[in-house]
This record gives structure tokens, sequence and C-alpha cells, in this order.
């Protein structure tokens, strides 16, 4: 899924043979022709090279192709992408934040909190997790919450995610967000992300793909 892939391809070498051509001519042909395959080469390692480090982070090779930042976590175990462009801040108990500067509604933002359950299981359903969580804890106060949609998904090793979609409204403004949620090795992990609903369709696209990149690997 390389960008330069399609570049790499269509470079190609064309030689026209011809009775009398001078000497001139040939170099000439031969150098433009050398200086394309140089050209291509590097592409390709460039490219190869692009590739080759997102795998390394074992995130998809194309977020660093696509307009993302990759956040990468070792000590808690956990990573999930950004739109490029959003600047890191520090807010007092989250564990981190990311923002659009220009559009304040716009932000990504990851809580994790000690818990003694061991699954989501043992809390609720996807439903019922999420309805909590939208009327209780991440509608801003004086906000009305509203669930729209709840899922859930399990990764390759085994680990189990709650995702729910709702709208938060204020007499200022009306915002638009995504969470999921999972527990593991006694944390309890929240990543939200939203725009305001102004913003939605343009933003939803990029904010759906941030939600959904969330892992954990402890």
């Amino acid at each position: 899924m390389c960008v330069f892939s399609n570049q790499v391809q269509s470079i190609k070498r064309t030689r026209k043979s011809s009775i009398k051509c001078s000497s001139a001519s040939s170099s000439s042909t031969t150098t433009s022709e050398e200086d394309n395959t140089d050209f291509s080469r590097r592409q390709a390692v460039l490219s190869t090279a692009a590739g080759a480090f997102a795998l390394t982070q074992n995130v998809n090779p194309s977020y660093a192709l696509s307009g993302f930042n990759v956040v990468k976590e070792t000590r808690d175990g956990y990573q999930f992408i950004y739109p490029v462009g959003w600047q890191e801040i520090s807010v007092d108990g989250q564990a981190k934040v990311f923002k659009d500067i220009i559009e304040p509604l716009e932000s990504i933002s990851l809580n994790i909190y000690p818990t003694e359950r061991e699954s989501l299981k043992d809390i609720g359903t996807a439903q019922e997790v999420a309805e909590t969580l939208v009327k209780q804890a991440l509608s801003a106060p004086g906000a009305l919450g509203k669930l729209l949609s709840a899922k859930e998904r399990t990764d390759k090793d085994g680990h189990l995610y709650y995702s729910f979609e709702f709208v938060s409204k204020t007499k200022s403004y009306e915002r638009h967000a995504l969470t999921t949620v999972t527990i593991t090795q006694g944390k309890f992990f929240t990543l939200t992300t939203g725009s305001s609903e102004r913003r939605w369709d343009k933003m939803k696209e990029r904010l759906n793909a941030a939600n959904d990149s969330f892992q954990v690997y402890y």
C-alpha cells in the first residue's frame, strides 16, 4: 500500500530503434534512461523503508503515509493513531491528549483508571457500559448525552473492546464523539475522540480510524 509503488511501476524505459541516429542522440537517451532508473530505485527504497518502519511499530504501514501520527506507550502497553497537525497538551488526570489548535472540539484523549475487574463482561454489555459512561462520565456537566450505537470487538490476543458513538449537547455547542474502552492488567482504558457536529461529516472517517486503531498488548 506504499504511496510510491505506483510511481515505481509507471516509470518504464522505452527504447526506439532507428537505422539513422547520431551518437549524441543515443547518449542523451541512455542518460535519461539511467536517470529514470536511479529515480525508480530511490523511490522504491524510500517506500520500503517507510513500510518497514511502520511494521516495526506494530501498526498498519498505511498510517505513516496517510495523514496520521502513531502513539505507542510501552510502559502502559497501548497504542493508537491521531490526525497529523494535532498538538499534544498536558491535562491533569489524563494519560494522553492531542487536539486541533484551531477547532477546540477536535481532540483525542486517553484516560487510565485502576480497576479490580478482569473483563468488561464483569461490568456489563457494550450497550450497558456505553449508556452509563455517556450519561455519567463522558458528557460535560450540564450536557445532554445521547448514545447512538455500541459494539464490541476482540483483538488477536483476546483483548475485549467496547466501542460506541454518541453526541453531547450543551447550550453553546454540540459534540459528536467516539469512545473505545477495555480492561487489562488491572487497568481500565478509555479513549475518546470527536469533533463539533458541524464538522462531523468532514472528520468522521479520520476519527473512526483513530478510534478503531486503539489497542493494548499486555
